[in-house]
């Protein structure tokens, strides 16, 4: 019996799935631990929000009620503005908007209250705020970097001029960058273009680090920049990473998938344009990055604060209306939009997708949900906090599944069933009818520049000198971001303390060397620590940065050149992975695969036919199914010569780009109401 699914199916079978968060509260709460008084109260506040939802319905008491709960946590914060705005209508904006000035008036806020009723203000188009209560706001608030955020939103969003000296006294501050360029934003907004400061600009915001965006950026906000449409236009948002970044920080697999993706899918005669958004941090690269001619790829400079463990719940609204000012300003109207993540960010584009009357695409997979129970399927004992933020993860894809035009399940039909497992909502045949199984690709044939393999192999005689012999024995490897569930301090204890050390020297790649995350600087120092006690493995085992793809493929090659009596491994050491684009990569170059069986690698990969599914719990598990295929005497090398042809030939006949990307557009197109033979 697995309580969480139970509970599922229970829910979905006799309630409302609006009401399905407080029932698990509910039903969690009586079976686990107790929880003290401060939990209790969010946990009422929950109750009484969903309670006004199902009545539908606002008045002045149960306004004062939602505005007493912000502040409190960050998820009751999420779900009381998103209540306000849900029931929010002409009759009752004078109610909210007296509610707010009250507020306001009587200064009973502090800055996360404050920064969601200005949310709503700007939501709901509540102009409230004079100017001396503005001025005194930006003077008081300049240290919180999301309240001078918001004010500069408002600001914008109500064209609010006579604020410029406190606008660029704000800028003189040592702001992010996206701070600084949405105040610049601000002023190009509010006054003539040519009125703005160009030395206070060169000054304060401009520097050697953001030059490249910052110009790219200007010369957007100076041009009327446009994109012809001819046919449908894809909006795909990826939020975490940059093309250019795979393997670093949280930018993985998705990165690589995007870009060639968008690059086919865009070839397509009958889509205009595939346009590929993501929140960039780092403004060290151009604004806008054509791969090629209509595949366009966009890092907007939107602040977030890297230090919450859940930096999109606070924002979402925000990032909305950061998104719909940059489609607008370019006159850029997407025919679909497709979503990835079950997580606010996402929720905020399904949002605009609806406002603009597009057709939403969702990508749905069962995470969180397969981490609500363990091995025995009994519910996790998790901490309050970490309990909240999963439900709430919950609730977006159940929301997500009931208002998309079209699901996209990554594998085949035996993913669906797994899905259905966790989605009960499947059983519904309006569900039902939106799901399409379409798996991810990868380029294959690929042909390569001579310049690009020169300049490779100028890096590859540098890395030799420095790490003589490590290619004179077979080599386990591992590609991907740095991080616990993908499981690479697990892989290192399990090659280390297993017979893999004596046959195979072990190649982990990935983490941001310069600017490392708070999780890749563990990992790092988890590889450092390990090879001081245990000195033996310094030249057996190599940790490199993250490498561009194109530098990782052609390592590969390099590497399937050198042949042995054991074979070359790829090693997916992931807890689970939902689909798994190195380890098809790495299929396709010829490496004996090794794959998580959780997740998704089972849809493509069969045991011992084109690979092997193993359990990556741990490091005893990792090592010990490792060892049973790799020195299984019944498995030659000719029989595993032919399970490496059998994973090529996989990919070659089900995983290529060209395949998958005719799939995406088959479907984006049956949702616009064309069909295939439409040109």
């Amino acid at each position: 019996m697995n309580e969480f699914i139970e509970f599922r199916n229970r829910v979905y079978d006799n309630e409302s799935n609006d009401s399905y968060p407080l029932q698990f509260l509910d039903e969690y709460i009586n079976n686990s631990k107790a929880i003290n008084s401060d939990e209790a109260r969010v946990v009422e506040q929950i109750r009484t929000i969903k309670q006004l939802e199902l009545n539908k319905q606002l008045g002045e008491k149960e306004i004062d009620e939602l505005i007493s709960f912000l502040g409190e946590h960050s998820s009751t914060d999420r779900f009381t503005v998103d209540a306000v705005l849900n029931l929010f209508n002409d009759e009752i904006k004078q109610i909210v908007e007296k509610k707010i000035k009250d507020v306001l008036l009587n200064q009973q806020y502090d800055g996360q209250k404050l920064y969601h009723v200005l949310d709503i203000c700007i939501e709901c188009g509540i102009d409230i705020l004079g100017d001396n209560d503005l001025l005194f706001m930006l003077q008081q608030y300049e240290l919180d970097l999301e309240i001078t955020s918001i004010l500069l939103d408002y600001m914008d969003r109500f064209k609010r001029p006579g604020f410029k000296d406190a606008i660029y006294k704000l800028l003189t501050l040592d702001y992010p960058d996206g701070i600084k360029i949405q105040g610049i934003n601000l002023l190009m907004n509010l006054y003539p273009m040519e009125t703005v400061d160009q030395s206070f600009v060169e000054k304060h915001i401009r520097n050697e680090k953001n030059k490249v965006f910052f110009d790219s950026y200007m010369d957007f906000l100076k041009t009327d920049f446009a994109f012809e449409k001819q046919g449908t236009s894809i909006l795909q948002a990826m939020f975490y990473g940059d093309f250019e970044d795979s393997g670093k920080g949280n930018s993985g697999g998705l990165a690589v998938l995007l870009k060639g993706l968008g690059e086919e899918i865009s070839k397509d005669s009958r889509i205009s344009h595939v346009f590929t958004i993501t929140i960039t941090q780092e403004l060290n690269k151009p604004f806008i990055s054509f791969h090629g001619d209509k595949h366009v790829f966009i890092r907007l400079p939107i602040y977030l604060d890297q230090s919450v463990r859940d930096k999109f719940i606070k924002r979402e609204l925000f990032i909305k209306r950061q998104i719909a000012n940059y489609l607008n300003r370019s006159e850029i109207k997407p025919d679909v939009f497709h979503i990835r993540f079950l997580d606010n960010a996402s929720k905020a584009v399904a949002h605009l997708s609806k406002d603009l009357n597009s057709k939403l695409v969702f990508t749905l997979t069962p995470d969180p949900h397969r981490n609500m129970f363990d091995g025995l399927g009994q519910l996790k004992e998790l901490g309050f906090n970490e309990l909240i933020e999963k439900l709430n993860k919950i609730k977006i894809g159940d929301e997500l599944i009931r208002t998309s035009d079209g699901i996209v399940g990554i594998g085949n039909g035996d993913v669906k069933t797994e899905l259905a497992v966790y989605f009960p909502q499947f059983k519904d045949d309006i569900v039902n009818g939106k799901i399409e199984m379409i798996g991810e690709g990868i380029q294959t044939g690929q042909s390569i520049d001579g310049e690009a393999i020169a300049a490779y192999s100028n890096r590859l005689i540098e890395w030799n000198e420095t790490n003589k012999g490590f290619f004179e024995k077979p080599v386990i490897l591992n590609v991907g971001r740095l991080a616990v569930l993908k499981g690479q301090m697990e892989l290192l204890k399990a090659w280390s303390n297993s017979k893999l050390s004596e046959t195979h020297n072990l190649l982990i790649i990935g983490g941001d060397l310069e600017r490392p995350s708070k999780e890749e600087e563990m990992v790092m120092e988890f590889f450092k620590n390990f090879l001081q006690k245990h000195p033996q493995f310094k030249d057996r085992f190599i940790h490199k940065g993250a490498m561009s793809n194109l530098d990782i493929r052609l390592l590969e090659r390099e590497i399937i050149e050198r042949d042995f009596d054991y074979p070359h491994i790829y090693l997916c050491s992931s807890v689970k992975e939902e689909f798994g684009i190195a380890i098809l990569e790495a299929m396709s170059i010829g490496f004996l695969t090794l794959g998580p069986i959780k997740g998704g690698v089972k849809s493509y990969m069969e045991n011992g036919e084109n690979g092997f599914l193993i359990d990556t719990s741990n490091g005893e598990t990792i090592a010990e199914e490792t060892e049973k295929h790799l020195y299984d005497s019944k498995i030659d090398k000719d029989a595993v010569k032919k399970i490496q042809a059998a994973g090529q030939k996989t990919v070659d006949e089900n995983f290529s780009i060209q395949k998958i990307s005719h799939e995406f557009v088959s479907f984006y197109l049956s949702l616009e109401g064309e069909k295939e033979n439409e040109i």
